[in-house]
């Protein structure tokens, strides 16, 4: 089975978010259940210089409105044993940022990823040729629409099954209807049966409702978002209407990039085996967030977006309780900037007890999570989640909100049987998540219950090659039942 993958990250060189994460790791993933993937991303400066000398495999041009671009295809590029193509274009995406610089995001973006779609739908059709393609989140949904709706590439899917993935449906490509002509497609297609949004162009409606398949991140997630405007944000009913055809399977942890028994970022190596290296790891976090050193006092970690979705606004009201506390809190965090501001504040506030560090920087992740005894994600949705994957990887003991994919991989410990891995708590409330850090406190302070829970925590494996046969499995019924194969 040949799969083209198109996405607009790929880690760890062109990244912005956990969608880089799965693109990084799920093509290897799916090579070694026997399949035969591809990716296609934009040329972004950084990756291109990471990956070194890439060939130009063509030259292509498409008609964009009323312009006409022409783009190069760099590749094929072998990257973790996967075949990547490289689409580059001389403005859209000559850039260091992905969706944006310091300046905020793109004004361009939705011409950018209109051209990223198509273009990479060109590039399958004439390179790849193949069964199945996948496009991810709003930014490759034209590669759907032109696989199904343009008349000059729609022959060379008829046997292709069609796949989209939702990451965040959020995000979901909107813009003045005046923009469809960029899609190049008959205007038949701009209804409310399709890409007609209460009279905008929704680009990720079109590719749901195009589609042959439509999959989200976690089980719980695909039922939240059909379930009400609280998380599918007007697409409820669209994706309800896909039936059987969507589905949630829950996104795997690269083990390769995310493993404490061979993480080179962090101060000492350690496994569920061998543990005694995390205290090493805990130090250095001590030191390099400039706490004291108090062994009996837990390190709360978190890494995230400043977001309201991310629920920081939780920490921020909760903050002064949690404080009161005797924790150290490390937060690696970057987004709105009065939330920078205020965490800023609160590290001259709570001397000892809280360090921010505002901004981005992958190697600190892994410090943060190997030096924490626990990990707060206090999300007001979590279509999946990654960091709290990673976390009980590294013996962590993750706090959640119980949301998508964090209702999927954290269950509370229950110090009478032993049983559970994590910390959780159901209301979006300040209060409800005081008492999850609560019970964590308390059960950090009776070591035999924490010794337990820590050893739950290493047992979890949500590894990639279980994600990668559960697609495997969905893309062979799908293309049975549609008659594909």
């Amino acid at each position: 089975m040949k799969i083209a993958i198109a996405a607009a990250e790929i880690a760890p060189h062109a990244k912005a978010g956990g969608l880089a994460d799965v693109i990084g790791a799920m093509p290897p993933a799916l090579q070694a259940a026997g399949t035969e993937p591809s990716v296609i991303v934009p040329a972004y400066p950084p990756l291109l210089h990471a990956l070194g000398s890439v060939p130009i495999a063509g030259e292509m041009s498409m008609q964009l409105g009323p312009d006409t671009e022409r783009f190069s295809v760099r590749g094929p590029k072998l990257s973790r044993g996967v075949s990547m193509y490289l689409i580059e274009h001389p403005h859209f995406f000559a850039r260091n940022g992905i969706y944006g610089d310091a300046g905020g995001a793109y004004s361009d973006n939705l011409r950018r990823f209109i051209f990223f779609g198509r273009a990479a739908a060109m590039v399958a059709a004439e390179m790849i040729h193949p069964d199945v393609i996948h496009a991810h989140d709003w930014h490759s949904a034209a590669t759907i629409i032109a696989a199904r709706a343009d008349d000059s590439l729609r022959r060379h899917f008829e046997r292709t099954l069609a796949i989209f993935t939702i990451h965040n449906v959020a995000f979901q490509g909107l813009a003045d209807g005046g923009e469809f002509h960029l899609l190049g497609i008959d205007r038949k297609y701009f209804n409310p049966g399709c890409l007609e949004f209460y009279g905008l162009l929704n680009l990720m409606k079109g590719a749901i409702v195009l589609a042959d398949g439509v999959s989200t991140v976690s089980p719980t997630y695909a039922r939240e978002v059909t379930g009400s405007y609280e998380f599918g944000f007007g697409l409820e009913g669209v994706l309800s209407a896909k039936g059987g055809d969507f589905i949630g399977i829950l996104n795997g942890a690269d083990y390769d990039e995310w493993d404490p028994a061979h993480d080179s970022n962090i101060a000492a190596r350690y496994s569920a085996m061998r543990p005694d290296g995390k205290r090493e790891c805990a130090r250095a976090l001590r030191a390099e967030s400039g706490f004291p050193e108090r062994e009996g006092t837990p390190i709360i970690g978190m890494v995230t977006r400043m977001t309201e979705q991310k629920g920081v606004y939780l920490l921020r009201d909760a903050l002064d309780e949690v404080m009161r506390m005797d924790v150290q809190l490390v937060m690696l965090a970057a987004g709105d900037p009065p939330l920078e501001g205020f965490f800023r504040d609160a590290e001259r506030r709570y001397p000892g007890k809280f360090h921010s560090m505002i901004e981005f920087d992958d190697a600190a992740a892994h410090r943060v999570q190997a030096g924490s005894d626990a990990f707060l994600m206090p999300s007001r949705f979590e279509p999946c989640g990654l960091t709290q994957m990673y976390a009980l990887r590294y013996g962590t003991a993750p706090i959640v909100r119980a949301t998508g994919g964090l209702r999927d991989t954290v269950s509370e410990f229950d110090p009478a049987t032993g049983a559970g891995n994590g910390f959780v708590f159901e209301r979006f409330e300040p209060w409800d998540m005081v008492a999850a850090i609560t019970r964590m406190t308390e059960t950090f302070r009776n070591p035999p219950a924490w010794r337990r829970l820590i050893e739950n925590c290493f047992a979890a494996n949500f590894s990639w090659d279980r994600a990668a046969r559960t697609y495997l499995e969905w893309f062979v019924r799908l293309r049975s039942a549609r008659r594909l194969e």
